[in-house]
């Protein structure tokens, strides 16, 4: 005979409430629970990131097409204002590290 008693159902789920600094977190990454053996149990934020991935990737292709088209219309006499170089190479380092990713 079986000696394990069952647990009596929940009668109130339980409900985690995230600081700023804990949500911020969150948006960054998952929050995975497991089991004491370690399996893997739930995994929430996943779709949250991937959401977040795959519209920074089209912004992302988007900003390198205008940048094309940029640099097709630019000629050696035109001089680009500081703040649209500096643009630029923020972009283009985003545009890099995105690359390494892949």
């Amino acid at each position: 005979m079986d000696n394990v008693t069952p647990l009596p159902p929940p009668s109130h789920p339980c409900v985690i409430k995230l600081d700023q600094l804990q949500f911020a977190f969150y948006q960054q990454s998952k929050i995975e629970i497991q089991s004491p053996e370690g399996m893997c149990l739930a995994r929430i934020g996943e779709e949250i990131n991937r959401q977040r991935d795959e519209d920074l990737h089209f912004q992302l292709l988007e900003q390198v097409g205008l940048l094309e088209v940029l640099f097709e219309q630019v000629n050696d006499d035109i001089k680009l204002p500081a703040r649209a170089v500096t643009g630029l190479a923020d972009l283009m380092s985003r545009v890099n590290e995105f690359l390494m990713k892949r």
